[in-house]
Order: structure tokens, then C-alpha cells, then sequence
């Protein structure tokens, strides 16, 4: 039996890992974490609003902001006023930014398959489903 204080450890060790394999691909692009995850949220949530994103990533409103602002700077993300409520911006990816979220996906399939080549698929299943329980807001 594995004692607690050990098995955070071990997760410690593979999220370090994961983290070191995603900053090498991140550093080629020259991108942040926190920018790669907007990429990789608007790819999902086309047409959301600062306050999705901000909700998401558990940041301020103006941190958010400034965010998008540097992506768009990229010419990576565009903004498009919403058609019901022109004080709202809806958030979109621009090609750039579809064909940058393309190749993220790539290498982080990539990794992903390297990593968890030594699990069957019924073992990939168990671990989906745990780290989705790990992960639940505690109460």
C-alpha cells in the first residue's frame, strides 16, 4: 500500500515532466502557458467573451484583458463586436492562430502518446477518470 505523502510525490514528478515537455514546445513558439491555454480555449469556445475567458482562468477582468491584447497584438486572436450587444467582443482565432492551435495539438498528442504508450486503453480510461475526480472542486 502507497502511503499519500508518496503518491504526491509520484503525481508531483509526472506534473513536472508533463510541464517541462510542454514549456520546450511552448519556448519554439514563443508563447506562455497562460497564452497557450487561451489559444487552446478560444479554439473550443470560438466567439467568447473576456469574461468567459476570465471565468476560465480564474483571473481578473483587466488581467484577462491584457491577455487577449498581446494575442491579438500577435495578430493570433481578433475581436469582433457581438451582433446582439455591441458593447460586447466576441473572441475568435484568426488562420494564424487556428494553424499555432493545430501544431500545439500535434506535440501535445505527441506527448501524450509517448507518455501513456506503456497503458492499454482500458488503463487510459481509469486514469481519465480519476484525474477528473482529483481535479472536482472540493467542497
Amino acid at each position: 500500500m502507497i502511503d499519500d505523502f508518496s503518491l504526491q510525490r509520484q503525481l508531483i514528478k509526472l506534473g513536472n515532466q508533463l510541464s517541462n515537455r510542454r514549456q520546450t514546445d511552448l519556448v519554439a513558439h514563443d508563447l506562455t502557458a497562460s497564452q497557450s491555454e487561451i489559444l487552446l480555449y478560444f479554439a473550443d469556445h470560438p466567439g467568447h467573451l473576456v469574461s468567459h475567458l476570465k471565468s476560465h482562468l480564474q483571473v481578473s477582468h483587466q488581467a484577462a484583458q491584457k491577455l487577449v491584447m498581446k494575442l491579438r497584438q500577435r495578430q493570433l486572436l481578433m475581436i469582433k463586436a457581438d451582433p446582439t450587444d455591441a458593447r460586447q467582443h466576441q473572441i475568435y482565432l484568426t488562420q494564424t492562430g487556428k494553424d499555432l492551435v493545430q501544431e500545439l495539438k500535434q506535440h501535445g498528442t505527441f506527448a501524450g502518446q509517448e507518455l501513456l504508450a506503456v497503458l492499454t486503453e482500458q488503463q487510459k480510461i481509469q486514469l481519465a477518470h480519476l484525474i477528473s475526480l482529483l481535479l472536482q472542486p472540493k467542497k
